[in-house]
């Protein structure tokens, strides 16, 4: 059978988007081969969110085919459903899939592996005039890890000025809650130990259903209807989180208490001038009531810095923005100009230069948060779900989403779930203690 390799460049949704397709090709009868290896078919999942990501994709699409010139080179993802027309045109492209065509794809390979005609295929339609998610069953095989992301909602409403997604992803559509709780239970008896829920809007999952299901009622589900270990959610937009979300995390310690709330900017001017709708006290207040109701909570966030207008002294309202709200991790993003949106036309572009030296203030104020973050954990109890082990000590992430290096472990304990209960407890699951730090990670001791 032939041989097939898959490379994923971007975000959490797009890695899913390569298991799932993985999982068909294997579920068809392809081997899967290294990506840096020889291979019959190669599969590229595009990243479109900045320029940087786009040149990333073509430099990979163009160092791929010197691997075997005969291989067939597949393009899909986000570039894939923005400028087929460029791609097409790369010499070294032998198809282009867009972001809703995925389930045609082991036959659009197989077309081209039947067919001696050079000529690209493209199967890329308006993604705008698509309202159903598209359904592709994760097939556990395909998944490279002890958590598995399961996809709930494709697409986004918002239109935020400086962002390109809603052309590339389409507008909001959520996956049938049945059909998410049944794909929980087959990575549950698959093995997996942690869920990890995704989507590009997340937070606004079932707004296009009939009975209108929230984000709340697929978690209390997924507890209720499941035996999955642990729950974590993907990034969420902090005007989506309710109580009924704050009941349902409290609910329940299998729901891990780590939010990841985009923030954008500390400044309430650049805000409105991205179209985010809330002001920078409503997020803090947010960030306030969700610390004092769920307990042992962390929250990250993303950045976008240098954005047109974006003004010294609006950089440091940032700055100070985010010295109040100490997250976890702060991802740090210089703004990147996306034709067609509004904000690649906006006035007052910040220099390159200028945006990278505010990145790089944000990077060190991130790691200084993360360090004493770390710090105020040592010595209290954890959970730990080991991914990796090497005899008596393993390696994975407390529920909270810090990495931990754990000393002591019991023979295989990697997949297991490392907790905060007492020894000889069902199953795999022993006490940890939290011993140390080394600003970047967790130390921890069975």
């Amino acid at each position: 059978m032939p041989t097939i390799a898959f490379a994923t460049l971007g975000c959490r949704v797009n890695q899913y988007d390569t298991d799932s397709m993985r999982g068909l090709f294997l579920a068809a009868g392809f081997t899967e081969a290294e990506f840096n290896g020889p291979a019959d078919v190669y599969v590229i999942n595009t990243c479109s969110v900045t320029q940087v990501g786009e040149k990333k994709s073509r430099q990979l699409i163009r160092r791929t085919k010197k691997r075997n010139d005969a291989a067939k080179v597949i393009v899909t993802g986000c570039y894939a459903q923005l400028d087929p027309e460029l791609l097409t045109s790369m010499p070294e492209v032998d198809a282009v899939v867009g972001t809703n065509e995925r389930k045609r794809i082991v036959s659009i390979v197989r077309e081209l592996l039947h067919d001696e005609d050079d000529e690209a295929i493209t199967a890329v339609h308006d993604v705008r005039r698509h309202d159903e998610f598209e359904e592709i069953p994760l097939y556990p095989s395909a998944v490279e890890h002890t958590r598995a992301d399961l996809k709930i909602q494709e697409g986004c409403n918002n239109f935020c000025s400086y962002c390109i997604i809603p052309y590339t992803r389409g507008a909001l559509k959520s996956r049938q809650p049945d059909a998410i709780v049944a794909e929980a239970n087959r990575l549950v008896a698959a093995g997996f130990k942690e869920i990890v829920l995704t989507g590009i809007h997340l937070g606004a999952y079932g707004r296009d259903l009939d009975d209108h299901p929230s984000l709340a009622h697929i978690l209390d589900r997924l507890v209720k209807e499941t035996d999955v270990a642990r729950i974590r959610l993907g990034s969420i937009e902090s005007l989506e989180i309710g109580d009924d979300m704050i009941d349902v995390m409290n609910s329940s310690d299998r729901i891990c208490p780590h939010l990841h709330l985009p923030l954008q900017s500390g400044s309430d001017p650049i805000l409105k001038a991205m179209n985010r709708h809330y002001t920078v006290a409503e997020y803090e207040d947010l960030i306030a009531r969700l610390r004092s109701r769920i307990d042992g909570l962390t929250v990250s966030t993303d950045l976008i810095l240098g954005f047109p207008g974006e003004t010294e002294a609006l950089f440091e309202d940032t700055m100070a923005t985010l010295e109040r709200l100490s997250f976890s991790h702060i991802h740090a993003f210089p703004y990147s100009q996306r034709k067609g949106t509004p904000a690649a036309d906006m006035k007052d572009q910040v220099e390159t230069a200028e945006k990278k030296r505010r990145v790089e203030l944000v990077n060190e104020l991130s790691a200084r948060q993360k360090a004493a973050l770390l710090t105020a954990l040592v010595g209290k109890k954890a959970s730990v779900l080991i991914e990796k082990q090497d005899g008596m000590t393993g390696e994975g992430f407390t529920e909270n989403y810090e990495r931990a290096v754990v000393e002591n472990l019991p023979p295989h304990a990697e997949g297991t779930v490392v907790e905060n209960l007492p020894p000889h407890a069902e199953g795999t699951v022993v006490e940890v203690t939290l011993i140390g730090t080394d600003g970047q990670k967790l130390e921890a001791r069975c």
